[in-house]
């Protein structure tokens, strides 16, 4: 619902397919070697197919068989049904450690993390090649360490490993499928290049398998964990961990070995594109503090504080940097996201908790008590299925609508939809004799649909935001900036549970942890509708297929604060 992850948001990443070959994916390295295609043919398969088989079969002969065999294990495997498995089974681990409330938060910021470092990992895998391979290094290395994590999560008793120890298991684990994703993605995207009228065909085999193993993990995750246990769970998602290992080692991605000439060709354009490389260090260094403060420190005030300033460096960072229309969608962007405070570690407890532990008292009617199979199975089902009608009724009724409008809109009306979390956290729900599961269940939905329409054009915008031959770049710094907001969104959550004694830990009788949960909520629910009044100065009025950016534009940091400063330091 509104505000925090009470069940299961399923936000898809709609890739966009530009026809040219020349043009760069949203998911390409940062930079990336320029390889010889003088002397390749290329015969691309017209055939239209009428059955799966021969979509398949089409796909095999314009990709090849290891190409969509490391696809299916990466993308499908690990991304779509393991990281899904993941995230479902580690609050409860939390709890296994009576971990209170805004310290969850705090962990599960920490593990959001590595999806931030995507462009760093990107800049790091194509300048500096291990043993003349840009991508099979890395995707093994990490590999191996997240293979070691779940390895570790599964085989020690809590007793054993401390509960920093099990938040950076998990964290090895976000490195793996982070990077795995960024290098997978880049190699198919050198493949779209060579062959881009079946692009999107490509494109779809890779999506609906992320979005069919997701959905697998959902449903299995309630079951997994009630008849094996949380750690258990663990030992089931080493399997596409390990899997990962067998096409990268057989010579699935194809990479041929880099010479001195092409690594030192590579770094060269590197250093054509400073301003973008120096805002991945920024980043990478942001993340890399917040990182070591959210293990190492338990006070939800120091990790805030540090987040709020690792925010404020890279806002600043990039609004001096980027082109002014890119600057101002990315601090729109980053502001929403960041101040849309979480208070999904205390929704969780409020959601889970037993009958021991939140007990029916007086006129209190006690918690919820969802058991694992409905909190994980059901809602997360729900969640998915109305998260793809609310794409399709985007697509259907509302990509039309000028950005400004819909984004106004849909923050209003999502505002409006999260106060049904200030009715079940009051128990308003119970007194008009309105079910806990069907009164979440329709709100989730409702809110789903929403979720999506608020979603979509932002997607929209992001492509048209990226200069011709920098889409890749563009696309791994803001996705980034995204993803850091949602740490930030994290510790600040947590930092106000802590001030309104919000702190449940599955203790039993804990119900006065949960008297102020409802003033947490509405104030997430306030305070990204501060971002509706900056969206007027900060998103463009212009209809969703219209130009952004003038057509010749290759340069995101043109017209930048940075460039007339340099500029005007150059003319003195």
């Amino acid at each position: 619902m509104g505000g925090d992850t009470t069940s299961c948001r399923v936000h898809i990443a709609v890739p966009v397919f530009r026809g040219a070959a020349n043009e760069a994916c949203e998911t390409d390295p940062l930079v990336k070697a320029v390889r010889s295609t003088t002397n390749i043919t290329i015969s691309e398969t017209q055939d239209d197919p009428v059955t799966v088989c021969g979509w398949l079969e089409m796909l095999r002969a314009n990709f090849g068989c290891k190409m969509l065999v490391l696809l299916f294990v990466v993308q499908h495997l690990l991304k779509g049904f393991g990281n899904n498995l993941t995230s479902r089974v580690s609050p409860y681990l939390y709890r296994d450690y009576n971990v209170p409330a805004p310290r969850m938060q705090i962990y599960l910021g920490v593990t959001l993390l590595p999806w931030a470092m995507k462009p760093m990992l990107g800049l790091l895998s194509d300048v500096l090649p291990i043993f003349g391979y840009n991508k099979a290094p890395y995707m093994l290395i990490t590999s191996a360490l997240g293979a070691l994590g779940y390895v570790v999560l599964w085989s020690y008793p809590e007793l054993e490993l401390p509960i920093v120890g099990a938040v950076a298991c998990i964290f090895l684990t976000a490195v793996q499928v982070s990077t795995a994703d960024l290098l997978s993605e880049a190699k198919y995207a050198e493949k779209i290049q060579t062959r881009p009228k079946s692009g999107p065909d490509l494109l779809t085999f890779v999506w609906f398998g992320v979005e069919m193993g997701g959905l697998v993990a959902v449903l299995l995750s309630g079951v997994l964990i009630n008849h094996i246990g949380v750690r258990g769970v663990y030992l089931v998602c080493l399997i596409p961990s390990v899997s990962v290992l067998f096409p990268v080692a057989t010579g699935c991605l194809e990479e041929p070995c880099l010479s001195a000439e092409e690594i030192a060709d590579v770094r060269e354009r590197f250093f054509k594109q400073r301003e973008a490389c120096a805002l991945c260090v920024i980043m990478c260094v942001g993340i890399t503090l917040l990182t070591i403060c959210g293990i190492a420190f338990h006070s939800a005030q120091v990790n805030c504080a540090m987040s709020l300033v690792v925010g404020m460096v890279v806002l600043f960072c990039f609004s001096i940097v980027l082109s002014p229309v890119i600057a101002k969608f990315n601090a729109f962007a980053l502001l929403q996201t960041a101040l849309s405070f979480s208070t999904s570690g205390a929704a969780f407890y409020f959601f889970t908790d037993d009958k021991d532990q939140y007990p029916k008292k007086g006129n209190d009617p006690g918690g919820p008590h969802f058991d694992k199979f409905f909190y994980n199975s059901v809602m997360g089902t729900v969640g998915a299925v109305f998260s793809l009608a609310g794409v399709y009724t985007y697509n259907r009724y509302m990509k039309s609508w000028t950005y400004r409008s819909l984004l106004v809109f849909t923050n209003v009306v999502a505002a409006v939809i999260s106060l049904s979390d200030v009715v079940i956290f009051t128990r308003i729900n119970r007194h008009l004799n309105i079910p806990d599961k069907v009164f979440v269940l329709c709100s989730s939905a409702v809110a789903e649909v929403i979720d999506s329409w608020r979603w979509m054009p932002q997607v929209v915008i992001l492509s048209y935001l990226c200069p011709k031959g920098m889409e890749a770049t563009m696309y791994a710094l803001l996705a980034g900036c995204h993803n850091l907001g949602n740490t930030i969104a994290n510790n600040s959550g947590a930092l106000l549970l802590e001030i309104l004694n919000c702190r449940p830990s599955g203790r039993p009788n804990e119900n006065e942890e949960f008297e102020y949960l409802w003033v947490a909520s509405a104030i997430s629910i306030v305070l990204p509708l501060l971002t509706v009044l900056l969206l007027f100065k900060l998103i463009p009025d212009a209809h969703q297929d219209e130009r952004i950016l003038i057509e010749e534009q290759t340069d995101a940091t043109a017209g930048s604060l940075w460039k007339r400063w340099t500029s005007s330091g150059t003319n003195l």
